[in-house]
């Protein structure tokens, strides 16, 4: 599926920063350099030409410096991607009807792909990848209607998101479809530990 020219004006992009990456010495990981750039650089250079609303979601906004980029902070500390998920939704523009969220520690993201989560199914909940059995939740699509269900779960002290999203009645993209885009699924590759980042950087 091509991506149109121009970008979507209902449909927003948030990157879920994420919490205070212990595992590399508590640098913040868009800030980390892959290939000699940043990942806060590389996705911004593909989720700009695609999205016309685009901000980045962190634990606390202090803690950033981004040039021209929105930054939004949790509203619930402590409670991991559920409160930035939260935050996402929460910072949507009147028009916009839904977030497409990414994980601030993918370097790979990929147009076809966020352009498959922008435009696929549009009446759609959500819009949630399905891989070897388990949800993605931190690359996916969530309309403003889901707001109400991550409230309640952070009320009730339920912050796995993975749990969260099947209660969210979504469309699941499956994995051959997302294979179809990339077969090694690269595009959700994820820099959580040291040997992750000895691969990739």
């Amino acid at each position: 599926m091509q991506a149109p020219l121009h970008p979507s004006v209902q449909v927003a992009a948030a990157i879920i920063a994420g919490g205070q990456a212990k595992r590399l010495g508590g640098i913040p990981k868009g800030n980390i350099v892959i290939d000699g750039q940043r990942i806060i650089d590389r996705q911004l250079a593909v989720l700009r030409p695609l999205f016309g609303h685009v901000f980045l979601v962190a634990a606390d906004a202090r803690s950033w410096c981004v040039p021209d980029l929105e930054i939004v902070s949790d509203r619930v500390p402590g409670a991991g991607p559920l409160a930035g998920l939260d935050a996402a939704l929460g910072a949507l523009r009147a028009a916009e009807r839904a977030v497409v969220c990414v994980a601030g520690d993918m370097p790979f993201i990929d147009t076809a792909a966020l352009a498959l989560l922008r435009d696929h199914r549009p009446e759609a909940a959500a819009l949630i990848p399905l891989v070897a059995g388990r949800p993605e939740p931190l690359f996916a699509r969530y309309g403003q209607s889901c707001i109400h269900a991550v409230r309640a779960a952070l009320a009730q002290g339920r912050f796995k998101a993975a749990d969260l999203v099947r209660e969210l009645d979504p469309e699941w993209i499956d994995e051959a479809t997302l294979r179809s885009i990339d077969p090694e699924l690269r595009f959700l590759t994820n820099v959580n530990t040291q040997e992750d980042l000895a691969r990739y950087a």
